[in-house]
């Protein structure tokens, strides 16, 4: 026996409520003592009205119950993997490439996505829009039973109905090869030989291999585009150009992180900025006192002892109204 076997009691004639149930062994006595009793098992109560309590028992007066096995852990599906492996992407040449992968793997799987180009194949209701071309601007997937449901819906780009909206079947349609993409993807092809892709462009690249439904295709550029317009949008590093960020050092969570002036104001360090996080917490609501910054590791490991000056003030958690320049 061992400390967290788990047992059933098999005998207790003091408590004989407690026969038949469940409990963890939390101690083990191995002293014996000549004048009394020693109980050499000690186990806390799983289960019963006596739930929580310990008490002692013989070795003959329990059964260790054989571990049950671990859980088999849950394969991750396709859109996890994307979400997992898009945490890691940080630069604008990986999200753009991953994007131009998903795009050109849905492509060969024939899926459509909003902002396709289509031409129109039939149309029983509207036979002039045969042979015209719209654009995809929403795909409908949920069906109804009460009504006919038409997953394409297309605006038209030509006729007298330019700008009009309606609703097709996915046979009703034929996907147009897009000439910017076109051009786009021979650039690209052209210019391999000189770039290397970075893992996580090979690892989406793998996983989007394996997407062939319409769904998954939708859900997957949404959160790349996503993480596409965090990542276009980051502003330079500036100041922690080389170094490592407050905010990594201290892994400030997002909701903080992306409201705080440090983040937003790059060009200076934390310590010049009122209105950061922890002038805030620490120093009242107007977050300029600078005792905290000297003390900080953050400015003891980038400040190089130079002297602790407030520029930046109005853009913190409770701006002020002033920037000293």
């Amino acid at each position: 026996m061992r400390l967290g076997d788990i047992v059933k009691i098999k005998q207790c004639h003091p408590m004989p409520e407690v026969v038949g149930e469940n409990g963890e062994i939390v101690y083990l006595q191995t002293q014996e003592f000549e004048k009394y009793t020693v109980y050499p098992v000690w186990v806390k109560m799983t289960s019963g009205e006596r739930r929580d309590k310990i008490y002692g028992f013989q070795y003959d007066e329990v059964e260790v119950l054989p571990e049950a096995l671990p859980e088999k852990p849950r394969e991750m599906t396709v859109l996890e993997q994307v979400q997992e492996i898009l945490r890691g992407v940080t630069t604008a040449e990986d999200i753009t490439e991953i994007e131009r992968i998903s795009k050109s793997l849905g492509k060969e799987e024939g899926a459509m996505r909003v902002g396709d180009i289509v031409k129109i194949k039939r149309c029983g209701g509207i036979p002039e829009l045969v042979g015209k071309n719209g654009e995809i601007v929403y795909l409908q997937f949920q069906e109804f039973e009460k009504y006919t449901v038409y997953p394409v819906w297309v605006k038209m780009a030509s006729t007298e109905r330019k700008g009009k909206i309606y609703g097709f079947q996915y046979d009703e349609v034929e996907i147009l090869p897009k000439v910017s993409e076109t051009q786009r993807a021979s650039t690209i092809r052209r210019g391999s030989a000189e770039t290397t892709k970075s893992r996580v462009v090979e690892q989406m690249e793998g996983i989007l291999r394996s997407v062939t439904t319409i769904e998954d295709i939708v859900e997957i550029e949404r959160v790349i585009n996503e993480v596409k317009g965090k990542v276009l949008t980051e502003p330079v590093l500036g100041f922690w150009e080389d170094k490592t960020p407050c905010w990594e050092m201290f892994r400030c969570p997002d909701e903080m992180k992306n409201e705080c002036p440090a983040f937003k104001y790059r060009t200076l360090p934390c310590w010049q900025i009122e209105g950061t996080y922890s002038k805030l917490h620490d120093y009242g609501e107007r977050g300029d006192g600078i005792e905290i910054c000297e003390n900080c590791r953050v400015y003891k490991r980038w400040g190089h002892g130079e002297p602790i000056e407030i520029k930046l003030r109005g853009q913190g958690f409770n701006p002020a109204g002033k920037v000293v320049k």
